[in-house]
């Protein structure tokens, strides 16, 4: 590109807009084709709600992932970076009927709201690879794959305990309960008793486990999550019986202290709790807990229900039986399983059983085997099976019908998607979709008779479980052939993830769901059934010492600081303030810092690089040649470190050794005219050349005014296609 006119003020407004044109007409973020001997690199970010408009989280998830994307270009390789907007839920169902709108009309405003947005950040997303899960091209795709998870007996409907929102009238998947309350409202949650369809994940939880060894690219704060969301508890399993033979296995974590066991606690939700719930009161005591909901605040050991079931297990090696109760202080800490308590060693079994001491419980006792208790190593995963379908009428359609004559029945492929009606109003009350008898209304798939299709729609969640996918195949070809287009060997698994550090949950399940198509042979080349290579879960961004959330009304307005500051100073200031692993607490200190330094270079390298052209080689031996030899092993030092900062996405040592380098180039300057009084022209080709190095190493992280010196430099092409500087 010839060298232009621009101003002597670093203006942002007056060069923002007209590089983002640039880079449009340029195609410079184009998802290339396929190439010899190309290396591809598919960098997956968090999808965004389209919840109104972008936030400051987004604004650094994005930040991170784009300039890792614009690196990866310019270091030659081929690169498949978009974003997709998670468009279905309880958020935008609320949103739709608090602006009087349609869900469709809600989310076409905030899509578009919030593309200009991205847009006016300068993120280089392939806008051709976009995509919206509520579209019927997307969401026939959820529905294919409900239907391939309930074929292999990976869905399943059943009555059990879920968390219920009470102001928000559904229910919640467990990764949707922070600390006890709803994520959407922040209200307390409950559990409730529901008929719903689950998603089965114990088949797989062992596999997810043993994969861990496979996650060398991931950061420490992932992997934690990963075991965090596992929930394994190593310890011993035993093997009792009833009188009349009933049999449990029950599991401790205090294998050492197995004889000290007082009683065997039962969650309400075990597969055999039937078994165990023989007299009518005690039935009607568990269905109470299950259907009536228990709240947070009655969890803990000293308020959580218990029902004494009135029986007794035999264990071999124990001197009496033990009393059997049931209690949902089981869940939480070990699954839907059955416990040894052992108040001697521990503190939630010993407050239970003070309770049931006070209730004066007398056993029957009878003879059991002498001996000690016969144990197994054993362990017990939190991680469980959780909720999919609810009530609300803003999702993927569960694709199902109920036949008086067949039963359930799956409507088949070839006539997905089932469609959501185009005039979907919901009224915040109930499911609408039950009342729309021109949706409900069906004919049966197998006989051809009169049918009610499933009301219930899919959580976004299930939307989650492949949103890594979707991405690697063109806009054109997802409508036939999402899951086995030949660009899916191309692109996965993928490169790099950059999710923030709430996203443990939707990593564990999405491994889990590519595993599942490894089984069933629809991704037979991902072989050890892992999906993403790398992972960087980055820490939240607060402010006031809280995580900014539009609940707590304690955010920063994008469009204001993007108006204020611009574009690339908000991107700085993101990258700069803190280690993308480290909490950023926004304040004004660091926009400001940055957007001096940035106002400071313009003003520094414009006049020393502008119109040069192609930088003439210095002469060996004029000038200055020992500080020209020390500024050279200053550039090579630096393009060095910010390559490998870079690489390793430490974004916040990267702006910080940019600013170094221009600190080296002005020190050099300084030096050679003490030295000399003034710089030979071989010391000003050095200097250019070292600026043209920095402007190259900033344009990853401030892209606009990288791209405004370089064309200012007289340089070829666009800065964000040019290959990487050499060390």
């Amino acid at each position: 590109m010839a060298s232009q006119s621009v101003t002597p003020e670093y203006t942002p407004a007056a060069i923002e807009a007209r590089w983002q044109e640039a880079w449009r007409e340029a195609g410079v973020f184009a998802t290339p084709a396929p190439s010899e001997g190309e290396r591809p690199a598919y960098i997956f970010a968090a999808c965004p709600f389209t919840s109104g408009s972008a936030h400051m989280g987004h604004i650094r998830s994005y930040s991170i992932s784009d300039a890792y994307a614009r690196f990866l270009r310019t270091r030659g390789r081929a690169v498949l970076f978009s974003i997709g907007f998670d468009a279905f839920g309880l958020p935008t169902e609320i949103g739709a009927i608090k602006n009087e709108l349609t869900p469709n009309e809600w989310v076409q405003q905030c899509r578009v709201r919030m593309r200009e947005q991205f847009d006016r950040l300068g993120y280089s997303f392939d806008w051709e690879r976009e995509w919206v899960t509520s579209e019927p091209e997307l969401y026939k795709w959820t529905q294919w794959l409900f239907l391939l998870l309930l074929r292999e007996g990976l869905v399943y409907h059943a009555e059990g305990q879920v968390d219920w929102c009470d102001n928000c009238k559904t229910v919640l998947a467990s990764l949707q309960v922070e600390d006890g309350t709803c994520w959407r409202c922040h209200e307390p949650t409950r559990l409730v008793e529901r008929s719903q369809w689950y998603l089965g994940i114990s088949r797989y939880l062992e596999e997810n486990e043993r994969g861990m060894e496979l996650l060398g690219g991931w950061n420490s704060a992932a992997v934690g999550a990963q075991r965090t969301m596992l929930g394994r508890v190593d310890g011993v399993e035993l093997d009792g019986a009833t009188l009349d033979g009933t049999q449990l296995t029950v599991f401790t974590p205090h294998g050492d202290a197995v004889e000290q066991a007082e009683f065997v606690a039962l969650s309400p939700s075990h597969p055999d709790i039937d078994a165990w719930t023989l007299d009518d009161d005690v039935r009607e005591q568990v269905a109470r807990i299950r259907s009536g909901g228990i709240a947070r605040d009655e969890r803990g050991a000293d308020n959580v229900p218990i029902v004494d079931s009135g029986r007794t297990l035999g264990i071999a090696g124990y001197k009496d039986p033990l009393p059997v109760i049931v209690t949902p202080a089981v869940d939480a800490r070990f699954g839907r399983t059955a416990v040894l308590g052992i108040p001697s060693v521990d503190r939630t079994d010993a407050a239970i059983s003070q309770r049931l001491q006070s209730g004066g419980r007398s056993l029957f006792a009878w003879k059991l085997p002498p001996g000690p208790p016969r144990v197994r190593e054993a362990a017990r995963y939190k991680a469980r099976d959780f909720p999919i379908s609810r009530q609300r009428a803003w999702g993927a359609p569960i694709p199902l019908v109920h036949c008086d004559a067949c039963g359930t029945v799956a409507v088949p492929e070839d006539q997905l998607p089932v469609r959501l009606p185009d005039d979907l109003r919901p009224t915040g009350e109930g499911n609408v979709l039950a009342q729309r008898d021109d949706f409900a209304t069906a004919s049966c798939p197998q006989c051809g008779g009169e049918a009610r299709r499933e009301t219930d729609t899919l959580d976004c969640h299930v939307d989650g479980l492949w949103q890594w996918l979707p991405f690697s195949v063109p806009a054109e070809g997802r409508e036939q052939t999402m899951f086995d287009h030949d660009e899916l060997r191309r692109w996965l698994p993928v490169h790099q993830v950059i999710w923030g550090a709430d996203g443990g949950g939707s990593m564990f399940d999405q491994r889990m769901t590519a595993k599942v198509l490894r089984d069933v042979g629809v991704l037979p080349h991902i072989e050890q059934g892992e999906p993403h290579e790398r992972v960087l879960m980055h820490e939240m961004v607060h402010l006031d010492g809280r995580k900014m959330s539009k609940h707590l009304g304690n955010v920063v307005d994008p469009d204001e600081l993007l108006a204020r500051v611009g574009a690339d100073t908000v991107r700085l200031a993101v990258l700069y303030a803190a280690a993308p692993t480290n909490i950023l607490t926004w304040t004004d200190q660091a926009l400001q810092y940055c957007r001096r330094w940035l106002v400071n270079f313009w003003g520094y390298a414009l006049p020393r690089i502008e119109g040069v052209g192609e930088v003439p080689e210095p002469d060996p031996e004029e000038g200055a040649v020992k500080l020209r030899g020390r500024l050279e092993n200053w550039r090579g030092v630096a393009v060095r470190r910010i390559t490998e900062n870079m690489e390793g996405l430490e974004t916040h040592r990267a702006a910080r050794n940019v600013m170094t380098l221009v600190e080296r180039i002005r020190d050099f300057e300084q030096r050679v005219i003490r030295q000399q009084g003034e710089l030979t022209p071989s010391d000003t080709a050095a200097l250019q050349s070292a600026l043209l190095t920095a402007i190259q190493c900033l344009a990853p992280l401030a892209p606009h005014v990288a791209e405004e010196l370089w064309a200012a430099a007289g340089q070829e092409g666009l800065v964000a296609a040019t290959p990487w500087p050499e060390s």
